[in-house]
């Protein structure tokens, strides 16, 4: 199993969500149906209110920059999801997905 990481870029105005051109050949790799993105930007206010109506934003960013419909099928490929500041390389927040 694997833990995938996805970059978080804090902006002036929101969050830049991305993965790396490997991840996208991966998840082609396991999924040829799959349609990766390349980054996902939120707006910082946006951002605000979907956490306020629906929760953490990033169960919901994850499945759409990965372009998985079936979370059934990814949760037998991987461990984790990890949330990677991109200018301190901490983990800002994981996921466990596996079932």
């Amino acid at each position: 199993m694997e833990s995938i990481k996805i970059s978080v870029n804090k902006q002036m105005d929101g969050y830049t969500f991305s993965i790396a051109p490997s991840i996208r050949q991966l998840i082609k790799s396991w999924f040829p149906d799959a349609h990766p993105a390349n980054t996902i930007f939120v707006n910082y206010d946006i951002k605000s209110d979907f956490e306020l109506y629906y929760g953490n934003l990033e169960r919901y960013i994850y499945p759409a920059l990965l372009g998985i419909d079936n979370q059934k099928e990814l949760n037998k490929k991987i461990d984790e999801i990890q949330f990677i500041d991109t200018q301190t390389g901490k983990l800002l927040h994981s996921r466990k997905v596996s079932a």
